[in-house]
């Protein structure tokens, strides 16, 4: 496997020999731009850590479970800390065009919290998010709920309607449009 440490020259997607079919498929394309933007080294490899990032960067958002599950079918032979391009792109591919990994839309969103809601209330605490959100699937960490808790306080703003809210609550339908922006 080539190491970061061998360079190949620019950075362009011409100048690395893909097969002809795959530079004809616009998501092979899209797939080559991402991966190479991150490839520091101009050498067809990126550091596996930064997979997520360039899936992101695509418009994908795959669980930290579904990427650890992609990452292993890219990485060379067993366990590395590079993934090469060869091994990306159609791996990244196959992903964007079955539009794979979709962010949710804002009527999901907005489910998810009235699923959370269960007097359907309109709101929910800062209490009950947490419960729910550090409690079960892939769990937040403190770090992720406080940062979440700090974009739901700068939010807070007058509902449009009469009801007063308690001081650590929000009504969630204001933060799903604002997680949609």
């Amino acid at each position: 496997m080539t190491n970061k440490s061998q360079g190949k020259g620019d950075a362009n997607p011409a100048d690395h020999p893909l097969p002809t079919s795959s530079m004809e498929c616009p998501f092979s394309k899209l797939a080559t731009e991402a991966f190479l933007v991150f490839d520091e080294a101009n050498n067809e490899t990126v550091d596996v850590r930064e997979v997520g990032t360039i899936i992101r960067s695509l418009g994908c958002c795959p669980s930290e479970s579904e990427l650890q599950h992609l990452v292993s079918a890219m990485e060379e032979d067993g366990t590395t800390q590079f993934v090469t391009l060869q091994k990306f792109v159609p791996a990244v591919s196959s992903v964007l065009q079955q539009k794979r990994f979709q962010s949710a839309t804002e009527d999901l969103i907005l489910r998810a919290f009235q699923t959370l809601d269960s007097e359907r209330k309109g709101f929910l605490t800062r209490k009950e998010l947490e419960s729910s959100l550090t409690g079960s699937g892939e769990p937040f960490s403190s770090d992720e709920m406080e940062e979440m808790w700090t974009a739901i306080k700068a939010l807070r703003c007058p509902s449009g309607s009469d009801r007063t809210l308690p001081p650590d609550a929000f009504e969630y339908s204001v933060y799903a449009k604002y997680m949609m922006k």
